[in-house]
């Protein structure tokens, strides 16, 4: 059976990123979450999926130009969450997907420091952010991931390049394109890209982990 994710936490019925969302992911009977970090001015790992605040805050400006002290209110009135908060949660699972570059470094030791290494694992859509970020922690979790278009064109020959300690995080559209190509490696795949888990009914397969914005 799948492990199932929270995309951003419930983020069909609640503010994505949220702590609210992350509970309600929990509540509702989901292993866990995805949800995506990059660090302060001063260092500190956020949660936050975009580079402005602006979306999903009270206010704006870029996350990186600013410090920690200095961020406004999520638009339902939360702080915006740090990384150790979604860490202190009893979630099975945390897939933490790195934003931008450099970031890696803060999500890394923030795991670490939360002794949480055994229930997350890292993902981002830079290459070279999972593979520094593994090379640093060999023991970590990570996953590789993909666009719609890139994983439409990947080969046997480019999957079998990358390390097979690492997993593959695809977008539901490629996986119903090609699940012959894709049914092999399910044990290390994490689909993502759904509102639900029935969606990913007609795979004819169950892929490790499902992604999904809500039941």
């Amino acid at each position: 059976m799948s492990i199932i994710l929270g995309h951003r936490g419930y983020s069909a019925r609640h503010l994505e990123n949220s702590m609210e969302a992350f509970q309600a992911a929990l509540t509702a009977g989901m292993d866990g979450f995805e949800l995506d970090v990059q660090p302060t001015m001063d260092g500190v790992c956020m949660v936050l999926h975009d580079d402005d605040l602006g979306r999903t805050a009270q206010g704006g400006g870029v996350l990186r130009k600013l410090k920690s002290n200095q961020l406004p209110l999520l638009k339902n009135g939360e702080p915006l969450p740090r990384l150790t908060d979604a860490l202190d949660l009893p979630a099975k699972l945390i897939n933490v997907e790195l934003k931008g570059e450099p970031g890696w470094k803060q999500a890394l030791a923030t795991v670490e420091a939360g002794e949480a290494l055994k229930r997350v694992i890292f993902s981002s859509f830079e290459p070279s952010e999972v593979l520094q970020l593994w090379a640093a922690c060999p023991e970590a979790q990570c996953g590789f991931l993909w666009e719609t278009d890139e994983a439409m064109e990947l080969t046997e020959e480019e999957l079998a390049d990358l390390p097979s300690a690492l997993r593959f995080h695809v977008p539901l559209r490629a996986v119903a394109a090609r699940p012959e190509f894709w049914r092999p490696h399910a044990k290390r795949m994490a689909v993502w890209g759904m509102k639900s888990p029935a969606e990913a009914k007609g795979l004819g397969f169950e892929p490790a982990i499902l992604i999904v914005d809500g039941l």
